[in-house]
């Protein structure tokens, strides 16, 4: 609901509009007198006012000058002039100084209704602009945490911005790096105690060492954090001192000492190690994408381990060489492996490659990643071939590991992992297999006149050898003997049930010679078909 102030120095016309109209009905919930400018100015910072009425002619302050002093305190109060003067120069005036309107009196109650009208509608519409504008900002703000990662990942990538949309970005960003400026970066590696834990508490995790990092630092230089594609946490820094203070050399000496206690407080507080890599100085933003390449190649040269460890580059590193894993690509490889069951196979190449890391003179992150792709590789092949997803083979908590720094680390989970795999697809297997042989059988109930080895490896669109050597696997009995006994056992029903002829028995079963037919019979039971009936008659 809305507050109304009405002014004039003559108060019965105030009182009288005050009692007169139906200020209700417009949505005005209170409405405030005020007999002078000056005793209306101290309402307008009183009360939450949002339309003045104030009358042109009145002493020491006119309602003019009213209306300025108002405008200056609040600019989204609407003032409406009422005077008895009709002159056009005071209402050009009157709209110079914002006012919305200007009534003459003697007023009409259906010119002010229509104006009250129109002054309310414009309150709404700039209420709902205001609102939507503080959403977006509201939603702005929300997502600047990503817009800043996206940013700041996006340049260490080296995407090509203009210059004068990088500026807008960090001015929106409220980011304080500015182009040819030394900066310094540091990468972070949580190690193998905290990534046990899984992704949503890792990042919790990486949440945790980010603020502490922050904090260390924030004294004395500005910070700007991003989680990179590798899992790593990245830190821009940039030193807070005017450029005559700034020391480079002191500079890296002060960030080595912050890392080295970051390092500490990790260890200290959250009860696991991370390791981190202090770039030597460059430029915003000209040296950014070296820097981060340098400083990844050298996390990554270096496995982790419990307690983590810390690194600063002086200068860009040379190139080194790089030993192939070549255990890795060796024959039997893990698909070959795979395809044809030999699991206990594939653990043992686990083994073999696992003893020729461990004598690399070098082990880096990049040697794991190797191992993990080709495993992966294979995994994926094994399942596609099958027709399915590895992610239906072994569910999404094994899928969702993407990172690895230490081998045991990688091994443990590649064997549980194969563990799985093969459970769920000799499962998968057993129940197919099991599916085949129910459509044997009932193929071979529903045609026992015409069936034969090759119209049932037709019927499951199999081969004739694999069928006959999968019915006598999973079914303990050669195809042979299980056609002879279903025969038998039909023959029996028959004679039993029916009133059919021995010949015309003998034919739906398959017999061409009915006395062939009887021979088989009395082998099975020790007595002819006519003996087993006459048992019936």
């Amino acid at each position: 609901m809305l507050q109304l102030l009405l002014v004039d120095d003559e108060s019965y016309v105030v009182d009288d509009m005050e009692i007169a109209f139906p200020w209700s009905q417009y949505g005005i919930a209170k409405v405030h007198k005020a007999y002078s400018g000056v005793e209306a100015l101290q309402l307008v910072k009183d009360h939450t006012i949002d339309i003045v009425i104030t009358d042109i002619a009145m002493p020491t302050m006119n309602g003019l000058e009213l209306i300025s002093h108002i405008k200056k305190h609040n600019k989204s109060i609407k003032c409406i002039l009422l005077t008895g003067y009709a002159e056009f120069e005071y209402a050009q005036e009157a709209i110079q100084q914002g006012a919305v309107d200007y009534l003459l009196k003697p007023l009409e109650h259906s010119k002010l209704a229509l104006c009250l009208e129109k002054t309310i509608h414009s309150i709404k519409a700039e209420l709902e602009q205001i609102a939507s504008y503080e959403k977006v900002l509201f939603t702005f703000k929300e997502h600047l945490p990503v817009l800043k990662d996206k940013l700041l990942n996006e340049l260490l990538l080296g995407k090509s911005f203009s210059d004068e949309a990088l500026e807008d970005k960090l001015s929106d960003y409220s980011l304080s790096f500015r182009q040819d400026e030394d900066i310094f970066l540091m990468v972070i590696r949580l190690e193998e105690h905290f990534i046990q834990y899984g992704s949503s508490s890792l990042l919790l995790f990486e949440y945790a060492v980010t603020n502490i990092a922050c904090e260390l630092l924030e004294e004395d230089f500005e910070t700007w954090h991003c989680r990179d594609s590798y899992d790593y946490l990245v830190l821009l820094l940039k030193a807070k001192q005017s450029d005559e203070q700034k020391d480079t050399e002191r500079l890296m000496k002060e960030l080595t000492h912050r890392c080295l206690q970051l390092h500490r407080n990790v260890n200290d507080y959250l009860g696991g190690g991370i390791s981190v890599i202090l770039s030597y100085p460059g430029k915003f933003r000209s040296d950014i994408r070296l820097m981060y390449d340098h400083a990844v190649a050298a996390i990554r040269k270096q496995l982790g381990n419990e307690t983590g460890y810390f690194s600063a580059l002086t200068e860009p590193p040379e190139m080194s060489s790089v030993s192939v894993l070549s255990v890795l690509y060796n024959p039997p490889t893990f698909i070959q492996l795979l395809e044809t069951n030999q699991w206990d196979g594939f653990r043992d190449r686990l083994d073999h490659i696992e003893k020729a890391f461990n004598a690399l003179s070098e082990q880096t992150q990049e040697h794991l990643d190797a191992i993990r792709t080709v495993i992966m590789t294979s995994f994926h092949y094994i399942a596609h071939r099958n027709t399915t997803l590895l992610s239906d083979l072994v569910g999404s908590e094994f899928m969702n590991r993407q990172s690895f720094h230490t081998l045991p680390q990688l091994m443990e989970w590649t064997r549980q992992f194969v563990n799985k795999l093969q459970e769920k697809l000799e499962k998968d297997a057993s129940d197919q297999q099991q599916d085949i042989i129910r459509k044997i059988q009932a193929f071979i109930s529903e045609n026992l006149s015409t069936v034969c080895l090759q119209s049932i490896a037709d019927h499951v669109a199999l081969h004739p050898v694999y069928v006959s050597k999968l019915f006598k696997q999973i079914c303990n009995i050669n195809l042979s003997e299980y056609i002879h006994s279903i025969k038998m056992e039909q023959a029996v029903v028959w004679l039993r049930d029916t009133t059919d002829k021995i010949y015309e028995i003998s034919k739906k079963l398959g017999y061409s010679n009915s006395q062939y037919f009887i021979k088989v019979f009395k082998d099975k039971y020790q007595m002819t078909p006519q003996d087993y009936r006459d048992q019936f008659s």
